[in-house]
């Protein structure tokens, strides 16, 4: 009789030790799958030289999409990791491959640039009247227009289309309603400062490090 109570209180012991020991592992297991990695990859996958576009203007594209690449780099806060920009062009932003590259960067989100245009928008034509007859003036805007994707692990990938313009010049008009824009080659100084624009209203607006 003694000795059968020993062993039902050895049982209860042992299977006492072995619940909390599995308590034990099922919270650990759900530390480990709330830890998620903290860094954020930059990534170019706009593929300027398959773009319609004349030669100059493919070489001035691909110097604005790199210069976009730095500036969400250094603007991006990583708050539980680092910032990492991608120096290759990747084209292929499939979720396994840009997962691959999460992985691989021990990263839980990614910002890729799947777009990029920038250009002078004609936004109206103001005719006044003058002693020789009608004077008509064209108004430019210079625009940026950006195509952002945002990769989060476990979660859908989230498109993002951000236009920013502001008004740049006024040119006569010599015929019709249309005017001779500027050339955005021409004006590459302006494109940049566009371009980076465009990049901060991404980040102020989308908070993609949230």
């Amino acid at each position: 009789m003694k000795d059968t109570a020993i062993i039902l209180l050895l049982s209860s012991l042992v299977f006492g030790f072995t619940l909390h020991a599995g308590e034990n592992t099922i919270k650990l297991s759900f530390a480990q799958s709330d830890s998620l990695p903290g860094n954020i990859l930059v990534i170019n996958s706009f593929d300027v030289m398959s773009a319609k576009v004349r030669k100059n203007k493919k070489a001035l594209f691909m110097q604005l999409a790199d210069s976009l690449k730095q500036i969400l780099y250094e603007a991006s806060p990583a708050p539980n990791g680092k910032m990492i920009a991608i120096p290759d062009l990747i084209k292929d932003t499939s979720e396994s491959n840009i997962h691959s590259l999460m992985i691989q960067n021990n990263a839980s989100k990614a910002i890729v640039i799947k777009s990029l245009d920038a250009f002078f928008n004609q936004t109206g034509v103001e005719v006044t009247r003058e002693a020789d007859g009608k004077n008509r003036t064209a108004s430019f805007d210079i625009c940026s227009f950006v195509t952002y994707r945002l990769y989060n692990i476990g979660e859908i990938a989230i498109d993002s289309e951000i236009s920013t313009c502001e008004f740049f010049t006024k040119r006569n008009v010599v015929s019709g309603l249309l005017a001779a824009g500027p050339d955005i080659v021409g004006k590459k100084q302006h494109a940049f400062k566009i371009v980076r624009k465009n990049g901060l209203e991404y980040l102020a607006k989308e908070k993609p490090w949230k």
